[in-house]
């Protein structure tokens, strides 16, 4: 199987024509835990990098571990009751938005605009910002794809735990998968600490009021994003450790929304999608970031890139998945 596969995934990469490649710096599969390709291009497997909206699927795993604790009542919580502190200034529509509708992204706030942050992002203060400036359409109404409501579930979580989204991750996910999160780098997402952002081996950024951003910048290895999702795989368990409910796992990953986009389904902040036929589902970031885990076939697959200048990607990479490494690994 490791030659078929290494075979396979070199006849993908040979059709790169126009250097959307290039950018790729891991490549992991695995299959029931055991590696099967492993190949790191210009970086090693101590190489970090940002894994833009894989963040996302990292938050979904937090509150449901928080949910698990019961630190969080359910997904049919609405925000003013998860963020109290702002629902004095909360429209009414936006009151009533369920922490359902946010990791469906079926809230009704504001979607991304395309190739570039969201504004909210050059505001003094991100979370009350977003809350302030309401909905686009009724919540509930179809999906739009919306970092907003993602940094709000990193303002929740810190609301219901106490604790920083980071100090709850580390606790609960990162250290008992093994990632490496000391010395962490945690600057104020602002461009004049990019340096000291892009220096750091680990980095999670935050707003200026101290909440871990909830949509991007999570800084990780290829390795620690194979081990996340050989977590899912294994429907929430490590190490004889139930770190999060198989329940969850399964509600996480399950369809809930038609994006009415692109071929995959969106679960709570979790692309559902297929893979030869074989139904899978990942967490997709910008530039070339993927880990895809396929249940059928005991696989995840990693892909992590630079952020560059015609990096291809991650959708180029679901077909690396399911048209090169799902049937190679499914004969």
């Amino acid at each position: 199987m490791p030659a078929e596969v290494e075979e396979r995934i070199q006849e993908f990469l040979d059709l790169d024509y126009t250097g959307g490649f290039d950018q790729v710096r891991a490549i992991l599969v695995s299959v029931a835990g055991r590696p099967v390709f492993e190949r790191y291009y210009h970086s090693s497997a101590a190489t970090t990098g940002n894994v833009f909206s894989v963040t996302k699927s990292v938050m979904s795993m937090l509150i449901g571990i928080a949910i698990d604790e019961r630190k969080l009542g359910g997904v049919d919580q609405t925000l003013a009751e998860l963020l109290p502190a702002y629902a004095a200034t909360m429209p009414a529509a936006v009151k009533a938005v369920t922490l359902r509708q946010v990791l469906t992204m079926t809230a009704g706030l504001p979607p991304d605009p395309p190739g570039d942050l969201p504004g909210f992002v050059t505001s003094g203060e991100w979370v009350g910002t977003i809350l302030r400036q309401g909905t686009r359409q009724p919540a509930g109404h179809g999906f739009a794809y919306s970092s907003a409501g993602s940094h709000l579930l990193s303002a929740i979580l810190r609301q219901a735990t106490g604790r920083s989204t980071l100090d709850y991750a580390r606790a609960k996910l990162f250290t008992p998968l093994g990632i490496r999160t000391v010395p962490a780098a945690e600057p104020v997402a602002r461009a004049e600490n990019r340096l000291a952002y892009d220096r750091a081996r680990f980095a999670w950024p935050t707003d200026p009021q101290g909440n871990h951003v909830g949509f991007t910048f999570l800084k990780l290895t290829a390795r620690d994003m194979e081990r996340l999702g050989q977590l899912w795989l294994n429907q929430g368990r490590w190490a004889g450790r139930q770190l999060v409910s198989a329940g969850w796992v399964t509600e996480s990953t399950t369809a809930h929304v038609d994006t009415h986009s692109t071929p995959e389904q969106y679960g709570y902040q979790w692309w559902v999608t297929t893979a030869d036929g074989h139904r899978g589902y990942a967490a997709i970031g910008y530039g070339g970031q993927l880990i895809e885990v396929v249940p059928d076939l005991d696989l995840v697959a990693v892909v992590a890139s630079t952020d560059a200048p015609g990096a291809a990607g991650a959708q180029v990479y679901l077909d690396l998945v399911s048209s090169y490494i799902a049937p190679a690994i499914g004969r």
